[in-house]
Formats: structure tokens, C-alpha cells, sequence
């Protein structure tokens, strides 16, 4: 029972996020880089504040590992907040599904599992639908969101595999203990990004027109007025403190506390919960409401239903039960 706890209070953070996430980009026209450095800084605040001891050689270990865990967090984060430049909430929900097949093939290429013969199935017919939900967008933004997609959910998969390592070598390390070293390279990290584009804007700011030609790049990235923008900044701040902190804190415990199937069942119904927060969030903001038609309902699920029939595969070997919970996030 706990452990189902914790599941669905990750999932439905997750699914919160997303919202939330888009609500900021839709409404206030936020920069996703700047948005993001500071979802990142403060929620390893957050995971700080929380921290329980950890030994010196454990604290070595997890920070080896886990500043790649943040540096593919971040990554994911950009490219994910990105796609809602495109599409919905709810779409990117079960486009990342993707992940799915994406994290059988690293599972094959780093740890040489092969799947279950029925699981194939289910990775068919998620890919099938991906590739139709793809194909069902318009074509101005067919490319940049099928792209942006398969870069947030490598991402993801590069950071599970981070989780399953640490968790393979430090197996007594607590919830609190894993919060207060991801706590600590997401605040180091956070900061250097916010500090890196303030010395960028700064440049800018600076040299304005003057700027050399051969430095014409810096251009696109935050200029002065984005790095000062209070919506930005209080909103990546709030989201971050709040509920990226919350997301990695219930990820974690629900790792320790349940089987990967229980998890997996409340992963699957993410994007239905996403639909509901989306359809909440327009009552406020006209513009957050997922305008979706039967036929995108149809190709969603799909895509679900590729998700279940993985999910629904015995695991009659010690093999297929660790695949099955290395494809958890």
C-alpha cells in the first residue's frame, strides 16, 4: 500500500509538472533555458533542505554517478518544456512513451537483455502509435516535435540507467540520502547555468550591435531582459522548489518502496491524468485546453494500450523482472 502511494504521488507530480510547465510557457512567454536553470537550482534547494547524512565513500560513489543523473535531467527538462512551444501537455505525455522502446534497446546494448518474446508487441505497437500521433500534427511542427521528443526520452533513458547503476552499487543508501546528493549536484549545476547565461547576457548587453561577427551565436541565447524577467524567474523558482524536488523525492521512494509492475501501472495512465490537469488548468487560461479530435483519442490509445501489453507480461524470470524495472521512468 505504500508503496502504490508513492506511485501514484509521482506519476500525478509528474503529470503536475508537465501542466504547470506549459501553463508558464503559454501564459508568460517564458525563456525555457532560464525556466529551466532555475527549475533545476531550486529544486536541488529543496532536495537539500531534506538531506539525511551520507558516509564519504557512498557520497563519492553517488556523486560520480550523479551528476551525469542531473546533467540528463536537465537535458530532458529543456527539451521536454520545449515541445510545448508545439503541442500539448497531454500530446508530449504519450509521445514520450517512445521512451519505452528507446530504453529496451540501451537495456540491449548496455546490459544485453533481450526482451520477452510478447513484450515485442508491446514495443510494436507503441511505435506504431508514436509514429501515427506524429504523422497526425501539423507540418510545420511534424520535425521539431519529433525530434525535441526522442531527445528528452534518451535523455530519460541515459538517467535510468544512472538510478539502476547507483542503485545496484550503494543498495542500503535511504530516500533522503539519494535526495541530498542529487540536491547537491542539481544546486551546483543549476547555479553554474544561471551564472554561464547571465555572463553571456552580460556580453551582449555590453557590446550590443559592436558584438563581432565570429561571437554572432550568443545572439540566441538569453539576452538580459529574459535573465531579469520576474516571471520567469519566480515561476522556474516555484515549479522547481515545489515539484521537481517533490517528483525526484516520490521517484525514488516509489523505487524503494514498490515493484516495478505497481509503478509501471500508474505510469501508464499518466497522460490520462495529464488530459484531466490540462482540462482543469483552462478554467483559468483558455489557452491550456488540449484541442484534441477522436482520432488523436484513438492513437493515444494505442499508444496505451502498447504500454499495458508490456506491462501485462509475466515475469517468470529474475531477468525480465529487473528489465521490467529499469523501464520505470
Amino acid at each position: 500500500m505504500k508503496g502504490a502511494l508513492f506511485a501514484l504521488a509521482t506519476v500525478l507530480t509528474w503529470a503536475l509538472m508537465g501542466v504547470v510547465n506549459r501553463y508558464c510557457v503559454s501564459k508568460y512567454g517564458i525563456n525555457v533555458l532560464v525556466f529551466t536553470s532555475f527549475l533545476i537550482f531550486s529544486g536541488g534547494v529543496a532536495l537539500l533542505l531534506i538531506r539525511e547524512r551520507v558516509n564519504p565513500e557512498n557520497w563519492k560513489s553517488g556523486v560520480h554517478y550523479s551528476w551525469l543523473y542531473t546533467t540528463m535531467q536537465m537535458t530532458k527538462s529543456f527539451f521536454m518544456i520545449s515541445t510545448y512551444l508545439y503541442i500539448t501537455t497531454t500530446e508530449t505525455s504519450l509521445l514520450i512513451n517512445i521512451e519505452v522502446v528507446l530504453t529496451y534497446l540501451m537495456a540491449y546494448l548496455f546490459f544485453k537483455r533481450v526482451p520477452h518474446k510478447r513484450e515485442y508487441w508491446g514495443i510494436a505497437v507503441i511505435l506504431i502509435g508514436f509514429l501515427l500521433l506524429i504523422y497526425s500534427l501539423p507540418t510545420a511542427v511534424r520535425i521539431p516535435t519529433a525530434v525535441l521528443i526522442l531527445l528528452a526520452a534518451t535523455a530519460s533513458c541515459i538517467r535510468s540507467i544512472v538510478v539502476e547503476q547507483t542503485s545496484r552499487k550503494s543498495p542500503e543508501t535511504t530516500v533522503r540520502q539519494k535526495c541530498g546528493i542529487s540536491g547537491y549536484t542539481m544546486f551546483v549545476g543549476g547555479t553554474v547555468l544561471i551564472v554561464f547565461f547571465f555572463g553571456i547576457a552580460g556580453i551582449t548587453f555590453l557590446f550590443g550591435e559592436s558584438l563581432p561577427k565570429l561571437f554572432f551565436f550568443l545572439n540566441y541565447l538569453p539576452q538580459m531582459t529574459e535573465m531579469l524577467n520576474p516571471e520567469t524567474v519566480i515561476s522556474g523558482c516555484l515549479a522547481g522548489f515545489f515539484l521537481n524536488s517533490a517528483s525526484v523525492y516520490w521517484f525514488y521512494a516509489a523505487l524503494k518502496w514498490t515493484k516495478s509492475e505497481t509503478f509501471m501501472a500508474f505510469r501508464v495512465f499518466q497522460p490520462i491524468l495529464t488530459y484531466t490537469l490540462e482540462l482543469l488548468a483552462a478554467l483559468f487560461y483558455a489557452a491550456m485546453k488540449p484541442e484534441l479530435s477522436t482520432k488523436d483519442f484513438f492513437i493515444g490509445g494505442i499508444i496505451l494500450l502498447g504500454s499495458v501489453l508490456i506491462l501485462i507480461v509475466p515475469s517468470k524470470t529474475t531477468r525480465s523482472e529487473i528489465s521490467k524495472n529499469f523501464i520505470t521512468e
